[in-house]
């Protein structure tokens, strides 16, 4: 008779079969379950579109060209509309506050941060059982499906500001934390996998070298993003940002199958991006100023390009001077009215392009810029517009005054009241700008920090909003918008002087105007 084969086995034997079936079952979850974050994110950017869309076209667009009846028809009855409309005012007022610290937004944009980042650590872990394997594959399918959120929202095109409304200053914060999540999550993913066996036996097959190549890539971006290096040393980070994205997407291409349809969409979003910028891109001649301030004034001649150059108030472009710096691209306020026979741009020398601008002896430059982007306030149904400007950011207020008077903005004629105030730290700062408040019906003010000290912006603010109440008996349907551009603490006194406004229950709009990285 045969000897019976013993087919007992041993605890750890049987842990082990467990523990491989549950990550193998737990990957197969992961390649069904992370689809549903692309329909999630897909739906939000397609509600903010709509609430953009419905904003545009039917809250701030007049129904037609004639004045409003004596006999308000549209007034709400007082009751019900006003608890909605002063909860809804005190909802904005606590978005839009902005509480004091350096790396701190306002509550709004922390909450999207932490909704984005809460939602991908709820991908992360969610019925993991925190098991290695199924981890590592976890942060590995999220930083590849983030990838194209990444590239959309690091566009220079402005094709999300366009659909959205969004503030490029916005897409920016929100550019880092995807791309700190890319990054982190790659790095999980490899700690993860190593963690599970030895370093040694994934250095044998060559996939597994890829994915270490482009971890490291997305690691050199991460460091050098980070922001007092990025201040101190922004063409490394804007050459590392490029080049070691190219190379660790390419890498990653040929690293796993699964990444393939990320990588192709974020490469198509890339490619799209710069044949938008070639299609949009002026070659011009430009002459530069230098002026007070360490600043510099840079003119372009629109009629040294058979292109027509077509701009709106508020609107920004990204120049290249390949003499100064050949690969980047600044993005830059337009300075001048859109009827205006150049398209100014006002510079303030800081460190690397702007610097070497400044210091040029050369007083022409062959300037290549596309644009122009952005989709700016138009302040339309405003009593009183407040236009803030801190140094440079005079480029956004300036023409933006001059506009307004003019009443270029609006269909029935009606001009806003214009509260215009900019603050410099010399007088001669301002030397260089026709403040002649006669000639375009602009009351021109300039405070001066070198003989007044800083100025209150937030009780300056709430002044001028009470004034313009005061003056319309106080009216609930008062509104007044708030436009700044300048220095953080400028804006950040200005902002929160609106939500505190709002909290309050009056009608006030915020607009801020700015650029980083």
């Amino acid at each position: 008779m045969a000897a019976e084969t013993n087919t007992t086995l041993t605890a750890a034997q049987i842990a082990a079969a467990l523990a491989k079936t549950r990550a193998k079952n737990g990957r197969a979850f992961s390649r069904k379950f992370y689809l549903t974050y692309n329909i999630i994110v897909v739906g939000l950017f397609l509600l903010a579109c709509a609430a953009y869309w419905v904003n545009i076209h039917l809250v701030q667009k007049p129904r037609s060209n004639e004045k409003r009846p004596l006999i308000g028809q549209g007034r709400a009855k007082p009751g019900r509309y006003s608890a909605i409309t002063n909860l809804y005012r005190k909802a904005r007022g606590v978005l839009l506050y902005q509480p004091p610290g350096r790396y701190l937004e306002s509550y709004g944009t922390m909450l999207v941060i932490g909704l984005y980042l809460g939602l991908n650590a709820f991908y992360c872990f969610y019925d993991s059982t925190f098991n290695r394997r199924v981890l590592a594959n976890r942060f590995g399918l999220m930083s590849v499906v983030n990838m194209p959120i990444l590239f959309l929202l690091g566009s220079k095109t402005g094709l999300l500001v366009q659909w959205t409304g969004w503030s490029h200053e916005g897409y920016i914060i929100l550019h880092r934390h995807a791309g700190r999540v890319v990054c982190l999550t790659a790095l999980g993913h490899v700690v993860a996998f190593c963690s599970s066996r030895s370093l040694a036996s994934y250095l044998e097959k060559t996939r597994f070298i890829l994915g270490f190549v482009s971890l490291l890539a997305f690691l050199i971006i991460l460091v050098t993003s980070i922001s007092p290096i990025r201040n101190r040393m922004y063409e490394t980070f804007l050459y590392a940002h490029v080049y070691f994205l190219v190379v660790g997407m390419v890498v990653l291409y040929f690293h796993y199958a699964r990444c393939r349809p990320y990588i192709i969409t974020s490469g198509v979003i890339f490619i799209w991006d710069r044949v938008v910028r070639f299609k949009d891109s002026h070659h011009v001649v430009g002459r530069t100023e230098n002026v007070s301030g360490e600043t510099v004034k840079l003119s372009l001649d629109v009629n040294s390009t058979f292109r027509d150059i077509h701009w709106k108030t508020g609107q920004y472009i990204y120049v290249t001077i390949s003499e100064l710096a050949r690969t980047q691209a600044h993005p830059f306020t337009i300075a001048s009215h859109p009827s205006a026979s150049t398209l100014d741009l006002i510079i303030r020398a800081r460190r690397g392009f702007s610097r070497s601008l400044y210091d040029s002896e050369k007083t022409e430059h062959k300037v290549t810029f596309h644009g122009p982007y952005g989709s700016p306030a138009t302040f339309e149904n405003c009593q009183k517009v407040i236009l803030l400007a801190g140094g440079a950011g005079v480029s956004y207020t300036y023409p933006e005054a001059i506009e307004l008077a003019k009443g270029d903005k609006f269909f029935d004629g009606e001009t806003p009241e214009i509260d215009f105030l900019w603050v410099v730290p010399k007088r001669d700062f301002a030397d260089w700008v026709d403040l002649d408040s006669a000639k375009y019906g602009v009351d021109f003010k300039l405070w001066v920090t070198a003989e007044s000290g800083r100025p209150d912006i937030k009780q300056y603010v709430k002044d001028s909003v009470l004034e313009t109440l005061k003056q319309n008996n106080y009216d609930p349907d008062t509104k007044v918008a708030v436009a700044v551009c300048g220095p953080a603490p400028l804006v950040l006194a200005s902002r929160n002087a609106c939500a505190d406004l709002l909290w309050d229950n009056v009608n006030v709009m915020f607009y801020s105007e700015s650029f980083g990285w």
